[in-house]
């Protein structure tokens, strides 16, 4: 009999899920409903302006009762036009619909009913629609081997940095040096020409719009947000390629806003902003995605019942990154077998190579903050130039947090990179000053404030030689309460450096079990002013230097670990069962 394999179930059950899905929401490919955009005019030289022709080859398919409108190869220069309900637009291997490179060709917002850049009902930055909107309609699709190519590279300023005055450098490590790392366009941002509106919106938006299909085309050189979808419901976007440029700010993959019920399967997005970004949306899951991004490559906010499962992210300035700001729940997600490399970068791109980034607005105006809690991350595994941050606020704490099966190796960043930009916290988003926004903080391999009912089991935290001086612990928690750790094998940044393994501030309730205390570790455990230290059980402490700051540090329970060999005591196996008064620290 062969073993149980549920790897190959998973992948098994999940390619016969797509394959209905994708039959259920495919519009059949006969030859009664096919219909030609040349047959309306549409010349796909390259040079013509097509855009009446493609309006008029949607409006009379729609009006029919829909039909498959199909692209045949050709390069179709367009500016903005507007899919109605029970099309299909298909496009042939060899179609490529271009936007025009004339900012006159596109739409004006208020003509469409769109505004508001941060909401729902939006399209990216600036005045302009892009090439495809899509208003109210049912039953529609962007399917075929085809390309759809937004011209983003002629709307942009090159070597012109893109800047927004959203933090003050006197509150960073490098002072008013940062500046400077800002200002290099090594690795982008760069600024939108200024002549006119300066760039198109998004170049496929779908408002309110029911049952919507997305399948096997290619996106690419989109000038701003690439495929949003705002207030819409039941959609699919399957095998999809976003290949936007990493210098281009604002091109996010896919932004998906007041939408509930969206699936997505089997996409690569290589975007300069956001690879996936969720606002006010319910049950989105993305599952088989490859991923790279100048800024998050997930990032979630006021969203719920959402999940992120085989995932891989290379080369992007966060991982996975929850925000919460007014009045909203991020809550019950799930982040599930991923890979990922994040790295350290230049430029007024946010994020500081955190493979894992929460964060909660703190209170202001009146407000109230919102909260992020029930999240799961499992089966996460990689190579960083940061920690892992999670930065809740005061009167919000992030709650419910568990965090299994991490593997993370903390490698340096190039030098001059790391003397640029290192060594900071960047809490733009959710900050509301500047004196929040960036500023000079040590890193550990995880950071934890404000924080309740956190959970870490099998935390394995590398560091690689060579690392800058502002790289510290390995776990570090204060503000927190209700902290659980086990099987953590760790130590400080550096052997034998500052710092230490597990570092715990103004806190209550800690347990702490079989976890190993890696060779260099100079102390296992420094306690400031934390209460209620309850099981100390089955650790192994023997190539620490000492096993805790202060030294008298007492556990309800404290019994089967293996003290430091400099110690003299080989364990506390004969303390097993007994229980003692907690002594808190100091």
């Amino acid at each position: 009999m062969y073993p149980f394999n549920r790897v190959a179930v998973k992948l098994l059950l999940s390619a016969l899920c797509c394959l209905f899905v994708m039959q259920a929401n495919s519009a059949p490919m006969s030859a009664s409903n096919l219909v030609s955009v040349r047959d309306y005019g549409a010349l796909g030289d390259g040079k013509t302006l097509d855009t009446k022709a493609i309006n008029q080859a949607v409006r009379a398919c729609s009006g029919a009762g829909g039909c498959t409108l199909v692209f045949p190869p050709g390069e179709y220069v367009t500016g903005t036009f507007e899919l109605l309900s029970n099309v299909t637009v298909y496009l042939e291997a060899g179609a490529v619909i271009r936007g025009s490179k004339n900012l006159a060709d596109y739409g004006a917002l208020a003509d469409y009913g769109f505004g508001d850049v941060f909401g729902v009902n939006s399209s990216g930055e600036g005045a302009k629609m892009g090439m495809i909107v899509a208003r109210n309609a049912k039953n529609i699709a962007i399917v075929g081997r085809g390309v759809i190519d937004g011209s983003g590279d002629d709307f942009m300023d090159w070597g012109v940095p893109h800047l927004i005055d959203d933090f003050g450098p006197q509150y960073t490590r490098q002072g008013k040096a940062y500046t400077d790392s800002v200002r290099n366009t090594k690795f982008g941002p760069i600024e939108p020409k200024q002549e006119g509106d300066g760039r198109p919106g998004t170049l496929i938006i779908l408002s309110k719009c029911q049952n919507v299909l997305v399948r096997d085309v290619t996106l690419q050189n989109a000038p701003n947000w690439t495929l949003h979808l705002a207030g819409t419901q039941d959609a699919v976007i399957s095998g999809v390629h976003i290949l936007n440029s990493l210098l281009i700010p604002n091109n996010d993959g896919i932004d998906v806003f007041g939408s509930r019920h969206v699936s997505i399967s089997d996409c690569h997005i290589s975007a300069g902003d956001d690879d996936f970004a969720l606002l006010n949306s319910e049950d989105v899951h993305a599952v088989n995605c490859s991923l790279e991004s100048r800024s998050a490559a997930i990032k979630v906010e006021s969203s719920r019942y959402c999940s992120f499962e085989d995932i891989s992210i290379r080369s992007s300035n966060r991982g996975i990154g929850l925000f919460q700001r007014e009045g909203e729940a991020t809550e019950h997600l799930v982040f599930s077998n991923i890979t990922l490399e994040t790295r350290l970068t230049t430029g007024h791109w946010w994020g500081k190579a955190e493979p894992i980034y929460i964060a909660i607005s703190p209170k202001h105006s009146g407000a109230n903050s919102g909260y992020i809690r029930d999240v799961l991350f499992s089966n996460i595994t990689g190579e960083t130039e940061g920690g892992m941050v999670i930065y809740g606020s005061k009167d919000s704490p992030v709650e419910d947090l568990s965090f299994e099966h991490i593997r993370l190796r903390i490698r340096a960043p190039e030098k001059w990179i790391a003397d640029a930009a290192g060594g900071n916290f960047d809490l733009r988003w959710t900050a509301t000053s500047l004196q929040n926004a960036i500023f000079k903080h040590d890193i550990p391999g995880m950071y934890c404030r404000f924080v309740q009912g956190v959970r870490i089991r099998d935390l394995e935290l590398a560091w690689d030689e060579g690392l800058p001086d502002y790289f510290s612990s390995g776990v570090e928690c204060e503000d927190f309460r209700n902290l659980e750790i086990e099987h953590f094998l760790g130590k400080q940044a550096k052997s034998g450096g500052h710092g230490a393994a597990i570092v715990l501030r103004n806190g209550s309730g800690v347990s702490i079990r079989d976890s190993v205390a890696l060779p260099g570790t100079a102390s296992f455990l420094a306690l400031s002013n934390v209460e209620d230290l309850r099981m100390l059980v089955g650790n192994d402490f023997g190539d620490a230097k000492e096993f805790s700051v202060p030294a008298n540090v007492r556990f309800q329970s404290d019994y089967g670990n293996l003290r430091p060999r400099s110690s003299g005591l080989a364990s506390t196996a004969k303390a097993r069962g007994r229980r003692e008064s907690s002594t808190p620290g100091p």
